[in-house]
């Protein structure tokens, strides 16, 4: 967990760094891109540890009947964050007169102040959790896992596609609105906020169990992928996002509260790790796949991923070893 904190914040302070070097001419013009780029792999290599390593904090800290819900409230953090990041960051551009710098100097100096509080408590909450240190290595085609790692891989893809394309296709949908990028903004902030709410009000609080997320979620993926192919106009794809929220939502909630109660007590960090290297593959595969499509019809790329949710639906509903253990329930703890 401190050696992502602490990668992240570096990174980002790195960043502001680099940006006033070039403003004041302290480094040549054409080392700044490959220094920004190298200063993000930093971020990607160590900060990519904090997601895994708090998803096994969960694990370790919530019984198997308050596993969902305990997700459930993760995941709820990491949407809150991207409701109010870009009001905050927005703001400090605002106050500053619009120095791009400044925000990351400040998330990066606030992650470090965030880490250090986290690790304490952390270190004083006195979970007895006892740890095999001859455990066996899992890999992605471990029987207990690869079906979720399967979910996930479609859900990360479904999530590049969307972020990769939004202002795109939000421009193409409405061609006369000559500044389009706050319905954008407006359009990413209802995801967010409806995949809130789902997470706080309907897993939470109904305590809804990883069997019925599994269903119901990837169904309302793909009525809103539909949608979002098919909309008429920016304002009927409001809709259809805030659907896409709840959707996702209910998906990343079931996929990883069946997964933690798949594995036993001393495996919640490593399968946690295993998922977060395969959410990005979505990232690496949606500019080889949906952008071409994208390029013969704006609307092909979400036809798409509504077709792969309706595999997916299928995959579910059809896999015996997948449909087994979340209709018998087994869990290792």
């Amino acid at each position: 967990f401190l050696i992502g904190m602490i990668g992240f914040a570096i990174s980002l302070i790195l960043i502001t760094t680099l940006i006033e070097s070039a403003r004041q001419l302290i480094i040549p013009l054409y080392l700044v891109l490959p220094l920004l780029i190298l200063t993000r792999l930093i971020n990607g290599l160590f900060g990519s540890a904090v997601r895994p390593a708090a998803g096994g904090r969960i694990a370790d800290i919530t019984t198997p009947e308050l596993r969902t819900a305990g997700f459930a409230r993760f995941d709820a953090g990491w949407q809150f964050g991207v409701i109010v990041g870009p009001i905050f960051v927005g703001l400090i551009l605002w106050l500053s007169s619009g120095d791009f710098s400044l925000p990351f100097l400040i998330i990066g100096l606030s992650g470090l102040i965030a880490g250090y509080m986290n690790f304490r408590l952390m270190k004083n909450s006195h979970v007895d959790i006892e740890i095999d240190k001859n455990v066996k290595k899992i890999n992605y085609f471990d029987e207990r896992i690869w079906p979720s790692m399967f979910v996930a891989a479609f859900m990360g893809m479904s999530n590049a596609t969307m972020v990769l394309t939004a202002s795109l296709y939000f421009q193409d949908l409405s061609p006369n609105i000559e500044n389009i990028y706050p319905y954008v903004a407006f359009g990413f902030s209802l995801i967010a906020i409806s995949g809130l709410f789902t997470q706080l009000f309907l897993v939470d609080r109904l305590r809804l169990s990883p069997y019925f997320l599994l269903r119901a979620g990837p169904l309302i993926l793909l009525f809103s992928f539909l949608g979002i192919a098919f909309a008429p106009s920016v304002y009927v794809l409001f809709f259809y996002l805030t659907l896409h929220g709840v959707g996702a939502a209910l998906t990343r909630s079931g996929n990883v509260a069946q997964l933690s109660l798949s594995v036993n007590k001393n495996e919640q960090g490593l399968i946690n790790g295993l998922l977060g290297g395969v959410m990005p593959l979505g990232h690496l595969l949606t500019p080889i796949i949906t952008m071409p499509l994208y390029m013969i019809a704006p609307n092909y790329p979400f036809i798409f991923i509504a077709i792969l949710s309706l595999l997916i639906i299928m995959f579910i509903n059809l896999s015996k070893k997948f449909t087994n253990k979340l209709h018998k329930g087994e869990i290792n703890v």
